[in-house]
């Protein structure tokens, strides 16, 4: 149910496109919703692709972990054996191999340290997912904001137009003053700088929008900012705080750092190396072979890693304090962002209520009374200004709710896309 509200945006107008998953050239939708918008971000993104490589990198390393470490091989040759019994020349006379064991352990800690930092970057790729489709809820919700705005400074420039008209009239009737002519004069040349003005903001939106999912064809079409979201329980939120990717990563951070320690405190002693060697050297007056084997083992008098074990305690305590920092920031951040988008909701309704219905009403009241000469044009220009700034600041509390939507999914780990990798 509560997947249902983040993922149910209801803004299209017309039917959503699927977005083909596979080429980024593929044939893409004119109407875009908020999922297929994040889809296709997701696809485009280079930022993705680093977190995906750095899984593959992470996976290598796993992989490197678990291998013993290569023997050592020497051969030797010498005129010895060529002096001692007058023959000369120079011959092959020593073959050794040395193979350090690795009997302390050392291998199954870097496989556990490798497996904790490959799940880390595993987890970084969902947090990577949740910034990205935050990303993109931000540019489609202030180009929908912007596409809204200037719809609304279309529509004021048209009832300009209509009160130029009536001011035409009246004023040919003797009804109208100079002095009002002119300041209907004002009114229609103040809408139409609010065109330009958010003509100009809505080509920055959308070439943001455009540039972030790398559309060159033809212009994206949006559904309308007509509503405000529904606010979720925050109980039901905080309980994905725990397994958000950015927390899941931290934690594989400490397992990670964890792993460090024991491994500094068994590179206190070094592999012990195995050895054979193969010799052949003139022995009783003629050439004969010998077998020499023996074990060489590093003793830890003047180096005891005892600075490497102190800097990997270090480590895991900062890793430790991280995880508890982003926890509480995460679960801090959730709850403004929840406080936040209940007020905006509240706000949005008693606004529509007491301020944006109201000022509609004056403003009809308005143009039937200035066509039927019975409002002043004092009037009719504040209840203009009224309402319209009106429906400006109402698109503006509707763009905040739903950008403090995206900032709530995002710290609550809930994923547009990726349903089991960011939940």
């Amino acid at each position: 149910m509560l997947n249902g509200f983040f993922v149910q945006t209801r803004v299209t107008v017309c039917a959503a496109a699927v977005l083909m998953i596979g080429s980024a050239n593929a044939q893409m939708p004119q109407s875009w919703t908020l999922e297929s918008s994040a889809q296709r971000v997701l696809q485009v993104a280079p930022e993705h692709g680093v977190v995906e490589a750095e899984v593959s990198v992470r996976r290598g390393s796993v992989k490197q972990a678990g291998l013993w470490p290569n023997p050592t091989i020497e051969i030797g040759a010498s005129n010895a054996m060529g002096k001692d019994d007058g023959k000369g020349g120079t011959d092959l006379n020593q073959f050794s191999i040395t193979q350090p064991l690795p009997l302390n352990g050392r291998l199954g800690l870097k496989r556990k340290q490798a497996n904790a930092h490959l799940k880390q970057a595993q987890a970084n790729v969902g947090q990577q997912v949740l910034l990205l489709e935050y990303e993109a809820a931000v540019v489609f919700h202030r180009l929908q904001f912007s596409q809204a705005q200037l719809g609304l400074a279309e529509q004021r420039l048209e009832s300009a137009d209509g009160f130029q008209h009536i001011g035409q009239r009246r004023e040919q009737a003797g009804d109208l003053s100079r002095l009002a002519r002119l300041r209907l004069d004002l009114v229609r040349e103040a809408a139409r700088q609010d065109i330009a003005s958010a003509e100009g903001k809505f080509s920055e939106s959308l070439s943001d929008f455009k540039t972030l999912l790398n559309i060159t064809d033809g212009d994206p079409q949006l559904g309308a900012l007509d509503h405000f979201p529904a606010l979720p329980p925050l109980a039901d939120l905080e309980k994905g705080v725990d397994t958000h990717p950015a927390l899941v990563a931290a934690k594989q951070g400490v397992e990670a750092a964890r792993h460090g320690v024991a491994m500094a405190r068994a590179d206190r002693f070094a592999d012990p190396e195995i050895w054979i060697t193969h010799e052949r050297d003139v022995l009783g007056d003629r050439r004969q072979n010998s077998i020499a084997f023996g074990v060489a083992v590093t003793v830890p008098l003047w180096d005891r890693g005892g600075g490497n074990i102190d800097a990997a305690q270090a480590n895991r305590q900062k890793a430790q304090f991280e995880v508890n920092a982003l926890q509480r920031q995460l679960s801090n951040q959730l709850r403004l962002n929840h406080l936040h988008l209940a007020h905006l909701i509240e706000q949005g309704e008693e606004f529509r209520t007491h301020v944006l219905e109201p000022s509609e009403e004056i403003f009809q009241l308005s143009r039937k009374g200035f066509a039927a000469g019975q409002v002043e044009i004092l009037n009719l220009v504040d209840a203009v200004d009224t309402y319209f700034n009106a429906r400006v600041r109402y698109l503006e509390l509707l763009k905040e709710a739903w950008l403090e939507v995206a900032a709530l999914r995002r710290n609550a780990g809930l994923s547009l896309t990726h349903k089991g990798t960011a939940q």
